[in-house]
């Protein structure tokens, strides 16, 4: 152990130092999850320590990026969680049957996933559906919130199983230019869902209190970093707000469904009969898109890290089952929770809308003429029940879209810096962007609405790729948890099913007025679908020393996938080596870059 690092350090949970060992990665070894084990810090060759006592089991356990530290001189970490002081400990009683109790313990990672289902432009959304469809695409929404549970618990499946987020595995099994353009990207849409939810609490404001909404823009943006002050309270108060805003939202709305007293009938053939509207192509492929957000799915890989979980070799596969199944219950019942919610604003204003249509009375459907639309209908007061809960949900969600730029910058680029330093950087990239964009084109939201869309759409399709490729390779997950036929069967569906929509709903905005026009179409598309194949048909990092199609193709085509020959490929040893042990209870990691 280094003389210069003090008692404290060294009674800190597991972290790195420098080694004098070789870490050449020639013997592969293999995980308690079945794959090797894998971190990339930017230092040659480290020491990982147990965190307790000098056992040496304690060094075969998986690492992640919770539980392997770089200890700075100021005694802070480089990858220590923003939850890590106040985790929840979930203990592993072997085979017990349900407990809400326990549930109650993993209850907090979907309440924050479902604030992008619910953000000023899922929103004005529904106000838009209310308006062009009324109660007929109900049970679209409802479908897109089921596909919703479906893809954000594979999210937390990722996180639970192998320790690792999304944006973390990308950035390990990818070369560094492809996840260079991945967080790009999955920035561009961070700041999309930024821009919208800014203005939508703006428009609050607004309302409120008559400020103008570059005002209103501003504040939304200083009081956005209050949320420091309660990420340092612990991952469950931080929850409990969350939740809250939720709550407050729900309330509203659904107060104000009541008051109006919708057609019950309609809204249940609404609900449980499928049918599209004439000329609702594009609003249908639009409630799917605003639903399944790329963002949540970097999220909700790195929410579930908050709970910490037996990893013991003797409880480890029934631990992480039972947490599965926990956080399972807990998406379902979050997303649903937000259904309802939207189903709320939908049905409000569908009624609105048709008391407005039967008295001749002209109103625009937007978020920001929302309150004049039920002010008109329900009274003056329901404008202000209508911007209290707007305000709510977006400034929660403003709070939530940073912490998921936090994780997908630190993900992507391992940055090895204090937490306030680190967290100051990270949302600066995210809300700086999106404050400037919305101080000069509050006034076209509409458009800038259908921009940030297509973003959302594009990068969804990139990433939800490597979420599904990374479950279906068992150096990843570990044969325990390696997706079988079937479940690669309805996965490789699901890509093609939302990967299909995507791409209509990128064409559709495409105005084909002329030739040049289709000329670009065709070549969106195929750069589109270029890039997407690539993202499929790459072999993760962990599987190099395996042969894969592309090693019989010519050599530039090798060369774009970093392949070398055909036959006896090995590849270099800091790229697919696992941790090696020294026999003294430490560990070499190599540098994979």
């Amino acid at each position: 152990m280094p003389d210069s690092l003090s008692m404290k350090q060294q009674q800190r949970r597991p972290f790195i130092t420098r080694s004098d060992g070789d870490g050449d990665g020639t013997n592969p070894t293999t995980s308690p999850l079945g794959s090797p084990t894998m971190e990339h810090i930017e230092l040659d060759t480290l020491d990982v320590r147990p965190k307790e006592g000098n056992d040496p089991d304690m060094a075969k356990y998986p690492l992640s990026g919770n539980d392997s530290e770089v200890v700075l001189d100021d005694d802070s970490t480089a990858v220590e969680d923003a939850f890590q002081e106040h985790y929840v400990k979930i203990d592993y009683e072997g085979g017990s049957g349900f407990s809400l109790k326990k549930l109650w313990r993993f209850v907090g990672p979907g309440l924050l996933v479902s604030q992008a289902l619910l953000d000023p432009g899922n929103i004005e959304s529904d106000i838009s559906q209310a308006d062009t469809s009324g109660y007929k695409l109900l049970w679209l929404l409802l479908v897109a919130h089921i596909i919703c549970i479906f893809v954000q618990s594979l999210a937390a499946r990722l996180g639970v199983i192998s320790g690792r987020h999304l944006a973390q595995h990308i950035r390990l099994q990818y070369p560094r230019p492809f996840a260079t353009v991945m967080w790009l990207l999955s920035e561009l849409a961070i700041i999309g869902a930024d821009i919208q939810e800014v203005i939508g609490t703006a428009t609050a404001l607004h309302i409120l209190t008559s400020m103008p909404i570059w005002a209103g823009v501003v504040i939304t943006a200083v009081d956005s970093f209050l949320f420091l002050y309660i990420q340092r309270l612990g991952v469950r108060v931080t929850e409990l707000v969350f939740g809250l805003m939720v709550t407050i939202l729900a309330v509203c709305f659904w107060v104000e469904m009541i008051m109006i007293k919708p057609d019950a009938k309609e809204l249940i053939k609404g609900m449980v009969i499928p049918r599209i509207p004439q000329g609702s192509i594009v609003q249908a492929v639009g409630i799917i898109g605003c639903v399944l957000m790329p963002h949540n799915l970097y999220l909700h890989s790195a929410l579930v890290g908050s709970r910490k979980l037996d990893r013991r070799p003797e409880a480890r596969v029934g631990a992480i089952r039972e947490a599965m199944r926990y956080f399972r219950i807990e998406t379902s019942i979050s997303l649903m929770y937000a259904y309802l919610i939207n189903m709320a604003v939908v049905v409000v204003f569908c009624k609105a809308f048709d008391v407005l249509r039967a008295s001749g009375t002209p109103y625009v459907a937007s978020l920001a003429d929302g309150a004049t639309v039920l002010s008109t209908v329900l009274g003056r007061g329901s404008k202000y029940v209508y911007a209290v809960g707007l305000l709510a949900i977006g400034q929660s969600t403003t709070m939530s879209g940073t912490l998921a730029g936090q994780y997908v910058t630190e993900g992507f680029w391992n940055m090895a810096v204090k937490p306030w330093q680190r967290v100051l950087i990270t949302r600066g990239v995210s809300l700086v962007p999106a404050l400037i964009v919305a101080l000069s084109a509050s006034s076209h939201m509409d458009l800038l609405s259908e921009i940030i869309n297509v973003i959302q759409a594009v990068v969804l399709s990139f990433t939800i790729i490597p979420l599904l490729k990374l479950q279906a390779t068992v150096e990843v997950v570990g044969p325990e948890f390696v997706f079988g036929r079937v479940a690669r069967g309805a996965a490789a569906m699901l890509t093609l099913a939302i990967v299909a929509l995507n791409a209509y709903m990128v064409v559709s905005v495409i105005p084909l007025h002329s030739p040049g026009m289709y000329v670009a179409m065709v070549a969106v598309l195929l750069v589109y679908l270029g890039v997407l194949s690539y993202t499929a048909l790459f072999p993760l990092r962990c599987t190099w020393r395996q042969q894969a199609w592309i090693d019989w193709a010519p050599s530039y085509i090798r060369l774009l996938f970093a392949r070398r020959s055909v036959s006896g490929y090995s590849p270099p040893p800091d790229v697919s080596s696992p941790i090696e042990p020294d026999g003294e209870g430490a560990t070499h990691i190599p540098d994979f870059r």
